[in-house]
């Protein structure tokens, strides 16, 4: 795998931002006990999946070369 050119420039990638909404939501979901009463293990399994399912789809996207 090839590295990106310029890694200090990585928060700007749509792909690490929403890797890291994901790591919120899954932080909250942890704390927040209040979630819990709304939503139901399995949906927030199936959430989780769907999330993680969307990360690997935007990292190869986002390594697909550009046309020049």
């Amino acid at each position: 795998m090839k590295l990106i050119d310029n890694w200090k420039e990585s928060g700007k990638l749509w792909s690490i931002q929403w890797a890291l909404a994901v790591v919120v939501m899954n932080l909250l979901a942890s704390l927040l006990p209040l979630i819990e009463v709304h939503v139901s293990m399995p949906v927030y399994a199936g959430l989780n999946a769907t999330a993680a399912a969307l990360t690997v789809i935007f990292r190869v996207l986002s390594q697909t070369p550009k046309p020049q």
